[in-house]
């Protein structure tokens, strides 16, 4: 097996891994009944819930403006729709609130590197590292970055450590 092949299968098990984990959220608040009913209803065919729930964000952060985890999920579900200059604004106002938060850090990279600044993408996720080595989405997403750069070693070795802390139980 050689480097490619075996990047491959490390990067398509750490990409199961990672897409099963949600992103980062506040404990909910809502009570059971609450959940249950909006699990129950269905939602209109012309309706997207993402729409929605970047709304409901956007309402959220106009009544907590302070609140870098508000902005931070807000990024990552922009980036999820598509929307990587509005994401960047949303990590950004994160990093404003709490510059040393890893996840806002972790989204900038990736925004960076889907523009193409696979550079700067590198020095931020490696940035996002030292605030907190754990989160398997940094080390995936750093090991993306060097695999788009042709460093497979380097690429390889992330991709390795997201899995190793995975199987840690970190996220």
């Amino acid at each position: 097996m050689n480097i490619r092949q075996m990047v491959s299968v490390v990067l398509c098990c750490l990409c199961v891994s990672v897409s099963a984990q949600a992103l980062p959220t506040e404990p909910d608040k809502a009570k059971p009944e609450q959940a249950a009913a909006q699990k129950a209803a269905p939602v209109p065919a012309h309706e997207n819930p993402a729409d929605k729930e970047i709304s409901s964000l956007r309402e959220q952060i106009a009544a907590a403006p302070a609140n870098a985890v508000l902005h931070v999920r807000l990024g990552y579900l922009l980036l999820k729709n598509g929307a990587p200059d509005e994401a960047q604004l949303s990590f950004a106002e994160a990093l404003k609130l709490n510059p040393r938060s890893h996840a806002a850090m972790t989204g900038e990279g990736i925004v960076q590197a889907t523009k193409g600044d696979l550079k700067e993408a590198e020095k931020t996720l490696r940035a996002a590292l030292a605030q907190n080595p754990n989160p398997v989405r940094t080390h995936y997403e750093l090991g993306v970055v060097y695999e788009k750069l042709g460093d497979l070693d380097k690429a390889l070795q992330e991709y390795k450590e997201g899995i190793t802390k995975h199987l840690q139980g970190r996220k």
